[in-house]
């Protein structure tokens, strides 16, 4: 199966192809690489992280109702980067 490979910015909103979300607006909180692998998406930050930072942030829309987040497919998370090359 080919891998299909998404860039983001720091700041870029999340897609709803990604994480479908109620009451609230995610972005990610640092450049990320987002790759579509055997039915799952992986998300790599685009460089090295610390312990303190955050790869989606999360906006609370109506601090009155209870927001949701629901992944489209699995989701696995890397701290590592990961190359950038789009062969």
């Amino acid at each position: 199966m080919l891998e299909k490979t998404w860039m983001f910015e720091a700041g870029d909103r999340v897609p709803e192809w990604l994480m479908r979300q109620t009451n609230c607006v995610l972005r990610f909180g640092r450049d990320a690489i987002v790759v579509e692998s055997n039915s799952e998406f992986l998300i790599y930050p685009a460089s090295a992280m610390s312990d303190d930072d955050t790869m989606v942030l999360a906006e609370i829309i109506d601090q009155r109702i209870d927001a949701e987040v629901e992944h489209i497919m699995p989701i696995r998370t890397h701290t590592a980067p990961r190359s950038i090359s789009l062969n």
